[in-house]
């Protein structure tokens, strides 16, 4: 298991020895690295170094067995933490990147779900979490909650950059892009197994009535904001968002043609920070908006979400709807077609070769085993509060293999470039930050 907790004055990795023997003191970790004010503990260097040595294992790639091979891996490992702690250190100084905690736990939820899904039981997933020092499963998950909050954290900080043109990426030529893939051709990663379908999704609607008692609670509580209550503690006690109630509605920030509805998206924008909005209706239900910041083409806000009841018959009445859908699929209709009159323009329709540990539970389930053309549903999907059926044509499966050129020639050029334009700026950040290493 690893250990995760400094004691730093114990840790003098040149004097251990004497203190072990002459003091009684143990040895808990030592610095392997300091950025800044900083420590990188080396307990940390051997966790990225057991995960690389599960990727290998994992993708058939022979692992290094002899001392200075591992050891310069471990400094490979070292040098990209100190890149990264370089780059998070500068996006917590950067007032305009913000992280939210749902962005976290979705993000989390994801990537641990995608590691679970490479073993074939639970057993065996936490056998090899403590085979590779990562502890328990929940231990684990804690661990990849914190490495993406940095990963969220530096993606913002280069857009910010870029944006502001900071920071330039230059374009790598195609002889480029060949000699990397042929020369890390033998360290890539295996393409996961994926799937690909279309799926028609159809929500329960709430009733007139419904929608008018929900409008009038939004009503209520917009006289006393304008009375002065304070916005944060009216959306834990009345909001209708459980993604976001805990939190005082805030949605952290967001982009015009990114995450909100357009209905949504023109009241934000249309605010200046501090201002409250009139009730806005949108598809999910009546909504009141309060801009916290603003920035060119985004803004930070908090909402508070008054969802009309939906009712058991409202469900069934959804149900019935995704049948229909499937009986027409089954009856020949074009799946456009079928889209155009049943699918709810909220979500997605085309899932084109996506990992299936990334779906809801019930649509995992649903494709599994599934052969090209097959029709199934309706499917009942329960998801971020939501209850949606769906009715699914399924285009196909492609197993687990080996990545071509062309299919990894995109993602390689992107690779480059980003890498061209952030190793410039990391080397300025080496020079105007203090780095020691010491391992």
């Amino acid at each position: 298991m690893r250990t995760s907790l400094i004691v730093l004055g114990l840790v003098v990795a040149a004097a251990a020895p004497a203190v072990a023997q002459d003091s009684g003191f143990v040895l808990v970790d030592r610095v392997a690295a300091v950025v800044g004010d900083t420590p990188i503990p080396y307990s940390k260097v051997m966790e990225e170094f057991n995960l690389r040595i599960v990727e290998l294992q994992r993708s058939g790639q022979p692992v290094p067995e002899d001392s200075a091979t591992r050891a310069r891996l471990q400094r490979e490992v070292l040098d990209q933490l100190i890149d990264d702690e370089l780059l998070v250190q500068q996006a917590t100084r950067d007032t305009t990147v913000k992280v939210t905690d749902q962005q976290i736990q979705s993000s989390t939820d994801v990537a641990v779900r995608q590691m679970r899904s490479r073993f074939p039981s639970d057993a065996e997933f936490r056998r090899q979490l403590q085979i590779s020092g990562l502890g328990t499963p929940e231990e684990y998950r804690r661990f990849v909650l914190d490495q993406v909050r940095r990963d969220l954290m530096k993606q913002q900080l280069i857009q910010r950059l870029r944006e502001r043109r900071a920071i330039r990426t230059v374009q790598p030529t195609d002889q480029e892009i060949r000699d990397y893939y042929e020369s890390t051709k033998a360290q890539q990663a295996k393409r996961p197994a994926t799937v690909s379908f279309r799926a028609i999704f159809v929500r329960p609607e709430p009733t007139d009535s419904a929608k008018a008692v929900a409008r009038r609670r939004a009503d209520s509580v917009l006289v006393a904001l304008r009375a002065g209550a304070d916005f944060a503690t009216l959306a834990k006690r009345f909001s209708d968002d459980a993604t976001t109630r805990d939190d005082g509605g805030d949605l952290g920030w967001f982009r015009r043609g990114r995450r909100m509805v357009p209905e949504f998206e023109a009241a934000a924008f249309a605010l200046r920070p501090g201002q409250v909005s009139n009730v806005v209706e949108t598809p999910f239900g009546y909504h009141l908006i309060q801009v916290l910041r603003v920035e060119p083409a985004e803004v930070h806000a908090r909402h508070i979400l008054f969802a009309p009841t939906i009712t058991d018959s409202n469900i069934a009445a959804a149900e019935q709807r995704a049948r229909a859908a499937v009986e027409a699929l089954r009856a020949g209709t074009p799946v456009d077609s079928v889209v155009r009159e049943y699918h709810d323009p909220l979500d997605q329709s085309l899932f084109e070769d996506v990992d299936p540990a990334a779906l809801p539970a019930s649509l995992r389930t649903a494709v599994e085993g599934a052969l090209p053309g097959d029709i199934i549903g309706p499917v009942r999907v329960d998801e971020d509060g939501r209850v949606r059926f769906a009715a699914i044509l399924f285009i196909g499966a492609r197993p687990e293999g080996e990545f071509t050129f062309d299919e990894l020639k995109d993602r390689i050029r992107s690779v480059l470039a980003e890498q061209s334009d952030v190793r410039r700026y990391l080397v300025a950040l080496r020079r105007a930050i203090y780095v020691d290493i010491r391992m």
